[in-house]
């Protein structure tokens, strides 16, 4: 039996899955969130993808309310009453899955639910494979009931939580998934963000490169290439060279202009040939060391008669 994919964001986000989008704090996951949570409300295209109209209910955990309506207003998303944010500020806070209210709604719309962020509605230990299965069931049971679901959550510190931190049950319960990187300017607005996929279970995951424009959301950019670990650790050498002195939040502002992410930073300055000392405010401040590599001795020469030869040349 043939079941044709469906998308509500073609290529992007499949109607009726389960969608992760996974980032570094204050790194632009909420902006694209609203972002969709307008496009979808009002069937307008994402980035210049078609997009499927549904009711959405945003329920947002993590923001306080100024925040929301500023997201909104800078995007450019007028009042709709198809677009519904169910915020902290409301008496009785947002609902996880597993709420009757929402069990409701799904059967009654099949809409978008947006999930700002797991950490705020999963009661359990995110780091328990137990816990965290137990709790992304109550996701696919609204898949099943017609929902649509994209739910946000936070990238780790280490090495093997990149990605996306927690249990691997989380990356396991969902249908696609992507790491947002972003590329923020000198001033700390957002500008260019890239997802890029890391799971895709119903078709080849796609990278899709996001460009800021204000009062209008966000518009399709060139993807730019990951640098290699070798690229970025000379990339973060050749800005630290240059701008002494600094500590690691101003380098990963410099370096986000180069696509490197934070963590490739903190990995380059906790490996690289950097002399580091406490600043004014108790940070590290970081300057490039100073050439550590020995050098090489003169030929060692031995004296043979009245002369004296390379000691390599002698036999």
């Amino acid at each position: 039996m043939e079941q044709p994919i469906e998308w509500l964001i073609d290529g992007i986000i499949p109607l009726g899955g389960i969608t992760l989008l996974s980032g570094e704090s204050g790194g632009g996951k909420t902006w694209v969130a609203y972002a969709i949570a307008g496009a979808v409300a009002r069937e307008e295209g994402f980035a210049g993808r078609s997009v499927k109209q549904r009711p959405v209910l945003y329920l947002d955990g993590e923001n306080p309310l100024c925040v929301a309506k500023q997201r909104l207003f800078d995007l450019g998303i007028p009042e709709t009453n198809s677009l519904q944010v169910w915020g902290g500020w409301v008496c009785d806070p947002p609902p996880g899955p597993d709420s009757a209210i929402i069990r409701d709604f799904v059967k009654q719309h099949r809409p978008l639910l947006i999930w700002d962020s797991l950490i705020d509605f999963h009661d359990g230990d995110e780091q328990s494979a137990s816990e965290t299965r137990r709790f992304m069931k109550h996701f696919r049971a609204l898949a099943h009931a017609g929902a649509t679901i994209l739910i946000l959550h936070h990238t780790g510190k280490t090495a093997s939580s990149q990605e996306y931190r927690g249990s691997s049950d989380i990356k396991a319960a969902v249908d696609m998934a992507y790491c947002l990187e972003s590329e923020m300017t000198l001033a700390g607005a957002i500008h260019r963000l890239t997802l890029r996929n890391f799971k895709a279970r119903f078709a080849p995951g796609r990278h899709l490169g996001l460009e800021f424009v204000p009062k209008k959301g966000f518009i399709a950019c060139e993807v730019p290439d990951q640098p290699t670990a070798r690229d970025a650790m000379q990339a973060v050498i050749e800005l630290v060279k240059a701008h002494p002195g600094s500590n690691q939040s101003q380098i990963v502002a410099l370096a986000q202009q180069a696509a490197i992410g934070k963590h490739q930073v903190e990995d380059c300055l906790k490996d690289g040939p950097f002399d580091r000392q406490r600043g004014n405010r108790n940070e590290w401040l970081y300057t490039v060391a100073v050439d550590q590599i020995p050098k090489i001795p003169a030929p060692i020469e031995r004296e043979i008669g009245n002369s004296t030869v390379p000691a390599e040349e002698v036999a």
